[in-house]
């Protein structure tokens, strides 16, 4: 009895440690996207190739910090190191340097996957604060658009 007691201890003391982690636990918060084939949203995740914590928006948001705080500081505002735009309208997905939607911006086109933002630019808005700045874990926030310009 006793060693099962000590195994029980083990494997449990394994499991936690398990969902602590950032790669099992792939924790979501607010917002979240609403729709049940999660297509007509950007998501981001803060490690390459789709790892690490995980947000999704359905709408624009200038401000990502506030979003998806769970073991995230900060919110998701200068996280991002992988994302995807699952647009179900076709839309461009602006990414901004700054909060507001202000700043160099960068665009990831409709079904377009990043899957590692340390080798992608803020390339538009010459002239801007954070122009041709590499855009892992610099991004503040994002909007919708039909056009990148």
């Amino acid at each position: 009895m006793r060693l099962l007691h000590k195994g029980l201890l083990a494997t449990g003391a394994m499991v936690a440690a398990l969902l602590a982690s950032p790669v099992a636990a792939q924790a979501t918060g607010t917002p979240v996207c609403p729709s049940s084939d999660g297509t007509g949203c950007l998501y981001a995740w803060t490690w390459y190739n789709n790892e690490g914590y995980q947000c999704s928006w359905f709408n624009s948001d200038g401000n990502w910090g506030d979003d998806c705080p769970e073991g995230l500081s900060g919110g998701f505002r200068n996280q991002a190191s992988s994302l995807e735009n699952q647009s179900s309208h076709g839309n461009y997905a602006r990414l901004y340097f700054h909060p507001s939607y202000t700043g160099a911006w960068a665009c990831v086109g409709p079904g377009e996957y990043w899957n590692d933002l340390s080798v992608k630019r803020f390339n538009r808005g010459s002239g801007r604060d954070g122009y041709n700045y590499v855009i892992d874990n610099e991004i503040a926030g994002f909007k919708w658009s039909t056009s990148c310009g």
